[in-house]
């Protein structure tokens, strides 16, 4: 059965319908008119042309939207109060610390809000007041620019003036020189005999500093060796057991210490003792006068006779200088020494001799003051 004209024209405007509301939904879901606002108000002394309608942006994000610009009923209040609306899911992230800043949009001039969140642990709540920056003022920035100009000018003058000394035939000559000198440097160290040749080229020398650098590490940690037995060493001294832990914390090593001590003291009484004092051994080392000084002379005296006879030994002078120099005393008293040895009537000389002597009555040494005693 064939549908009538009414039935087709209404569904062709419910259709057009469905359609209409898909797109409306579409636009409003991309610009947030279905998801649920917090407003919010923010102060300037200056806003470039920002308008009600502009967008807000946080970390690159459309969150919300300019509700409207202008100052408030109070004539002395110069400030011109923006009210925004954000989104309550990205209103949420806001700190108390955040801030609102007006900055470009685009090329042609258009202006937006930028609402930086802040970093504070303390949220700053759904709705109330945000902070906001002032925008940089266009005649700081002309200062700015004014600044920036006169740099480049100084720094424009300064290559002026290094090009200029760069042009002088002086300055040329002795760059050509240095150059040239550099040459010749680079020429002998590439192809001439010197070590700088030998160090580049040589397989030998490369070697040898391999060798040196080897050494220096070996030496490196034979000291790092050296250094953790020191380090032991002193732990051990530090927390025993031992004779060194007992001589630093112990209390043998207070008694050694005292001993130590006393000697020394000791020492300095008798060094004391023999710079201060009147005796043979401060006459000795000093000089003295008297008993002592003639001490010291007759010592001189006899140290000058002892070498004298020594120094006449060596000369050969007198028996025990002959029979110390002369090979031939020596060969006599050995002939004359075994000839009594092999001849039976020295020997029985000899023996009589000795027995004579063991046979001589002792001699009694009496005193005069003592009374007389009857003979043995």
């Amino acid at each position: 059965m064939a549908l009538s004209r009414e039935i087709k024209v209404g569904v062709f405007v419910l259709l057009g319908l469905i359609l209409s509301g898909g797109v409306v939904f579409l636009i409003g879901d991309q610009r947030n008119m279905f998801a649920r606002k917090i407003d919010f108000v923010s102060t300037f002394t200056d806003v470039q042309g920002l308008a009600a309608g502009a967008p807000i942006r946080m970390n690159g994000i459309n969150v919300g939207s300019v509700s409207s610009v202008g100052h408030s009923e109070d004539l002395g209040d110069p400030r011109i109060h923006v009210k925004l609306w954000i989104v309550r899911s990205e209103a949420l992230r806001l700190r108390v610390d955040a801030r609102a800043r007006v900055v470009n949009k685009g090329l042609l001039g258009d202006k937006m809000l930028e609402i930086d969140p802040g970093k504070a642990s303390q949220p700053l709540g759904l709705g109330g007041t945000i902070d906001s920056e002032d925008p940089t003022d266009f005649s700081n920035l002309v200062g700015q620019v004014g600044s920036i100009a006169e740099r480049t000018n100084s720094v424009l003058g300064n290559l002026d003036k290094a090009s200029a000394s760069f042009a002088d035939d002086k300055v040329q000559q002795d760059i050509r020189g240095s150059i040239q000198s550099v040459n010749i440097i680079l020429k002998h160290v590439a192809q001439g005999d010197g070590y700088a040749n030998r160090l580049l080229t040589d397989p030998q020398e490369a070697e040898r500093i391999s060798r040196a650098v080897a050494n220096l590490e070996k030496t490196s940690n034979e000291l790092s060796v050296a250094a953790a037995e020191v380090r032991q060493l002193v732990q051990r001294v530090n927390h025993g057991p031992g004779f060194a832990h007992s001589l630093v914390y112990g209390q043998e090593g207070a008694d050694t210490v005292k001993s130590f001590g006393g000697a020394a003291d000791e020492v300095t009484a008798t060094l004391r003792g023999i710079r201060e004092g009147n005796g043979l051994a401060r006459a000795m080392l000093y000089g003295g006068t008297g008993q002592e000084a003639e001490i010291i002379s007759n010592l001189n005296t006899a140290s000058a006779d002892l070498r004298d006879i020594m120094s006449g030994l060596k000369k050969g002078k007198g028996t025990l200088g002959a029979l110390l120099v002369d090979p031939s005393v020596y060969e006599d008293m050995k002939l004359v020494l075994g000839n009594v040895e092999r001849n039976e009537v020295l020997r029985a000389l000899v023996r009589y001799s000795i027995k004579q002597d063991e046979q001589r009555p002792a001699v009694e040494i009496k005193d005069p003051g003592a009374p007389a005693s009857s003979a043995r």
